[in-house]
């Protein structure tokens, strides 16, 4: 299995994807007293058992250079984080919540420093745009182009995108094979009929409780319901993008 997580700043933010530090950790030493294991994604898609999770961090804030280095001493876990390239040390205005809050994004240089304590990195677009409103053009540049910058950071080889906002169809995912990358991650639920290079992951959200990541991690009796809150949850983040062509972005 798979969660993902956006921002996790201690203070106050706009929007439902701030999971606080003291919050996750408080969440990680849970999973792991219920038999959890903090695997890297590659694992986790390739050969993960039941008991294992990976962690990934869409976006790539500025302040995970604060949150990861505790989190991988404290509970050994293995994150992914997936970048927009585009923003690299620069704040998030392709997000509506930079209207109230604006939040910078890794610079270059923290992206090295987390690298060599082992955070692995994958892209997230060029620009952070609904890939499936791209033309052909802008299509292949959001990916290509994401996937040099961030080789060219980290002098290695990028294998992975998330989907901005999640979303994807056919087209996306055969031009993300074309560009060369292995795996592609949405921000549905996991489901045996989803497309290929389109693997589905947990969301953890703000509003999230222990009861209610119990139901996604262990399959409970309320999984169901979970999975309509945080279908609901993510179909709203569209409203990022009606933002942006009002603004003419």
């Amino acid at each position: 299995m798979i969660l993902t997580f956006h921002k996790v700043q201690p203070q106050f933010s706009f929007g439902a994807n701030n999971f606080p530090p003291s919050r996750i950790e408080k969440l990680l030493g849970f999973l792991q007293r219920r038999g959890f294991r903090f695997v890297p994604l590659e694992h986790a898609v390739l050969r993960g058992e039941p008991s294992d999770l990976a962690i990934t961090f869409d976006d790539g804030y500025a302040h995970l250079a604060d949150v990861l280095p505790n989190l991988m001493q404290r509970y050994g876990v293995k994150p992914t984080v997936f970048i927009p390239t585009a923003f690299i040390g620069c704040d998030n205005t392709w997000d509506y919540s930079s209207s109230f809050q604006r939040t910078p994004h890794l610079s270059a240089a923290a992206i090295k420093e987390l690298a060599k304590l082992g955070v692995r990195f994958g892209a997230h677009g060029h620009r952070h745009l609904d890939l499936t409103r791209c033309n052909q053009m802008e299509l292949v540049e959001e990916l290509k182009r994401p996937m040099k910058e961030l080789e060219n950071i980290l002098g290695e080889t990028v294998s992975s995108i998330s989907y901005p906002f999640g979303r994807v169809n056919e087209t996306v995912t055969s031009q993300a094979r074309s560009a060369g990358y292995r795996f592609g991650f949405t921000m549905s639920y996991p489901d045996p009929l989803e497309l290929p290079l389109a693997a589905g992951r947990l969301p953890i959200y703000g509003y999230d409780t222990t009861f209610s990541i119990r139901q996604k991690v262990e399959h409970g009796t309320f999984y169901a319901v979970e999975r309509i809150n945080s279908g609901i949850t993510n179909r709203l983040s569209g409203g990022t993008s009606w933002w942006r062509r009002l603004c003419g972005n």
